[in-house]
């Protein structure tokens, strides 16, 4: 059995009331949500809380899905869905920076720690990413931070893979200018 054959016996699991597909689901896809909400919401907490919400639309709406992609598509496309959202709700205020900086990749590298510059790059990178419109940043995190593949990002924002091409160079683009500063010099508006 594949994981993906896995994850929808979990879903629908979860279309029977059964809780324990929840838990599977959590088990294999708890660390990305996070990461992801974590890193398109900017605060752990809201992040924590998104989570939360993230596992119990998916254990409420695991009957809509259809199967033309793959489990892992859905749930992230719920998770950005459900980010956008909550960034609307919040009228896009300015993300704030809480404990400095991008959610480490995995638990071993969290409890090991960073050292004071891989902290200090780590709030840099964040504070760039957090100065990036909701678009660029989803895309940028999608590819750059979570790994997916153009398709996969296709997929879950519903883009053909050559938009997805070109708004990911675009992102790139405008982190680069918040990189270097060049958008004071060159009186590009990245927002």
């Amino acid at each position: 059995m594949t994981d993906d054959q896995k994850n929808l016996a979990a879903l629908k699991r979860c279309c029977t009331g059964d809780v324990r597909g929840i838990g599977v689901l959590f088990d294999v896809f708890g660390d990305r949500v996070y990461r992801l909400s974590f890193n398109l919401l900017g605060c752990h907490a809201e992040a924590d809380d998104a989570t939360q919400e993230i596992f119990l639309r998916i254990f409420d709406k695991a009957g809509t899905f259809a199967g033309r992609s793959q489990v892992s598509t859905w749930v992230h496309r719920l998770t950005v869905n459900f980010c956008l959202n909550l960034l609307k709700v919040r009228k896009r205020r300015p993300l704030t920076l809480v404990d400095g900086g991008l959610e480490l990749q995995n638990s071993a590298e969290r409890e090991a720690g960073a050292d004071l510059e891989s902290r200090e790059t780590v709030a840099q990178v964040r504070s760039l990413l957090a100065r990036l419109p909701f678009e660029a940043r989803t895309i940028f995190v999608l590819r750059e931070i979570e790994g997916c593949s153009y398709q996969e990002i296709g997929e879950i924002l519903a883009l053909p893979p050559g938009t997805v091409m070109s708004r990911l160079s675009r992102a790139r683009d405008k982190f680069r200018l918040l990189a270097t500063g060049s958008e004071e010099n060159l009186g590009v508006k990245v927002k």
